[in-house]
């Protein structure tokens, strides 16, 4: 699906002040992707990527479809423009994004809910950078439009935790398999709160691809 001329995304895995990349596809072999240098979007300067790097990246297929990867960098090459060799996983590692809505993925992650200055630990059933669904504990009285603040649990690959606050209101509550469901919609979401559960969703999109739980 990748071809020379493909504009690539890059953002470093282990990256806490969510750095982008730009760059262009040169060449695409099966040895892997050369790219051309990177330019960071904010400061429009060219970076420098040692060999090693561990990058999340992806490229638009049409309007409404954005296809990801993981890759690393390999090493370099010297043609008539210098280059960077990126590991490519092949077709079977892209994870598909639909770009019109946020991604929702099945995940099973800690949360407390904050309701009148108590908290109410519970798990999540699914995780979206809209929202999320998480099982209603006994004692936790909610419906249609409270509003409340959230505090999820988002492991990292490297065994981190990550915390985010954010405030939100219940959506709808309803019963599946034998347990009570809510759905809370998140609200007043920071830029850096939002990159932090999309990056979460990533991975866990990931481990079930990898798990042949997703297609």
């Amino acid at each position: 699906m990748i071809k020379a001329g493909t504009t690539l995304q890059l953002e470093p895995i282990h990256n806490e002040t969510f750095d982008k990349y730009r760059c262009r596809v040169v060449e695409f072999s099966h040895e892997g992707i050369y790219i051309d240098y990177p330019i960071h979007t904010k400061t429009e300067k060219a970076i420098f990527l040692i060999d090693g790097t561990q990058l999340k990246a992806s490229f638009t297929i049409n309007e409404q479809t954005v296809l990801m990867f993981e890759t690393e960098v390999m090493g370099r090459k010297l043609s008539k423009i210098p280059m960077i060799h990126l590991h490519y996983p092949g077709d079977e590692g892209l994870v598909k994004v639909q770009r019109r809505q946020f991604v929702r993925v099945e995940a099973t992650t800690d949360i407390s809910l904050k309701i009148d200055d108590h908290f109410y630990p519970t798990i999540t059933e699914d995780l979206s950078a809209g929202g999320c669904a998480v099982v209603v504990r006994k004692g936790m009285e909610l419906k249609s439009g409270l509003k409340l603040t959230t505090i999820i649990v988002l492991p990292t690959q490297t065994g981190e935790c990550q915390y985010a606050e954010i405030e939100g209101r219940v959506i709808r509550v309803w019963e599946k398999e034998h347990k009570q469901i809510a759905s809370i919609e998140f609200v007043h979401l920071s830029e850096n709160q939002r990159q932090l559960i999309l990056r979460y969703c990533f991975e866990r999109q990931l481990e079930l691809r990898k798990k042949g739980l997703l297609e």
